[in-house]
């Protein structure tokens, strides 16, 4: 009790600008079963005196059930000119109830309203700092991607970015938090707007933010090639490698291919289980490839993050010779 009075004063005198005062308040003439649910004060504000009506429980708090018992809470009430319900806490649902039925409370620190006083505060929610992560999401990977393959030439909305890539506003809010938590990009405000940029450049970006990128493949599937529309062939792996370095590609070829693609297929398709006459890998990416492919292939970046932990030295060495050959201007 004594920690809520002092938090009430404190609230009300920075609201209202004015010296509170609280003190106890006897509630004798009121029946037991409103004593256990109230507990009675009686509030200063500056030369005004009112009822504070303190809620013991808010679990059980129904505003409609309030009213009726305030009529008989303000029988001896004859000395003060209103009231003003104060509760610990109280969940945002209900503070709204009260505020459409206009009855005066206060939750220090949160909220108070108070129309006899002409006040009515709310606190603002305080903005999470972004938390740095180990490995950034999909959604941020392909926002990277795109930046590492010139698609960010300018300062771009989280709305511009989710028309481009194709997710929605929030998810690219999401990715511009990520991006700024682990210092990868620079997030400016313009008004409401926040826009995000790479002043830095590519070829800063991609050392920067190597070590947070995944390997973009969930998963590697193995299907007829001739049930593989030419329209989804989008090389991958070793196939791709092989057309940007002096790896000779391999005899079956490895395509990538998004969920949502795969998802319009998979019923369609028989797996293989090993690796047959006319038969293809289809690795299954966590961002759509064809976002970044070109010439039928998908991007250097995204290209050399499936591939970074094989342990093959031709491979390693093949990697090494596509992203010397990277232009960066």
């Amino acid at each position: 009790m004594e920690k809520l009075a002092n938090q009430f004063v404190k609230y009300v005198s920075e609201v209202a600008g004015q010296p509170a005062t609280w003190r106890p308040r006897a509630s004798e003439h009121l029946p037991l079963y409103l004593t256990q649910q109230y507990t009675q004060c009686e509030i200063t504000i500056g030369r005004r005196s009112f009822l504070g009506i303190l809620l013991a429980d808010s679990a059980s708090f129904r505003p409609a059930t309030f009213e009726k018992h305030l009529r008989q809470i303000m029988v001896g009430a004859t000395d003060v000119e209103g009231y003003c319900l104060v509760a610990e806490a109280l969940p945002a649902y209900l503070r709204q109830r009260l505020v459409e039925r206009k009855i005066p409370f206060v939750v220090p620190g949160q909220q108070l309203y108070w129309p006899e006083l002409g006040l009515a505060v709310q606190a603002r929610k305080k903005k999470q700092t972004p938390v740095a992560v180990a490995i950034v999401s999909p959604a941020t990977q392909a926002v990277l991607i795109c930046a590492l393959t010139g698609g960010i030439p300018a300062p771009i909305t989280p709305k511009s970015l989710a028309e481009k890539l194709g997710y929605t506003t929030m998810t690219m809010t999401r990715a511009l938090d990520e991006i700024e938590a682990n210092a990868l990009g620079q997030v400016e405000r313009n008004g409401r707007e926040r826009l995000l940029n790479f002043p830095a450049g590519r070829r800063a970006l991609w050392p920067a933010a190597l070590p947070y990128l995944r390997n973009p493949v969930r998963e590697t599937v193995r299907i007829r090639e001739s049930q593989l529309l030419l329209k989804l062939r989008i090389q991958a792996g070793e196939t791709a490698l092989g057309g940007l370095s002096m790896l000779v590609p391999p005899k079956e070829p490895v395509y990538a291919l998004g969920a949502q693609a795969w998802k319009k297929i998979a019923s369609r398709v028989e797996q293989i289980p090993v690796e047959d006459t006319g038969t293809c890998r289809v690795q299954l990416w966590c961002y759509p490839p064809e976002l970044f492919a070109r010439d039928g292939q998908v991007d250097c970046f995204s290209l050399y993050l499936s591939l970074r932990a094989e342990e093959d030295a031709r491979v390693e060495a093949a990697l090494e010779e596509m992203m010397e050959k990277m232009a960066w201007s």
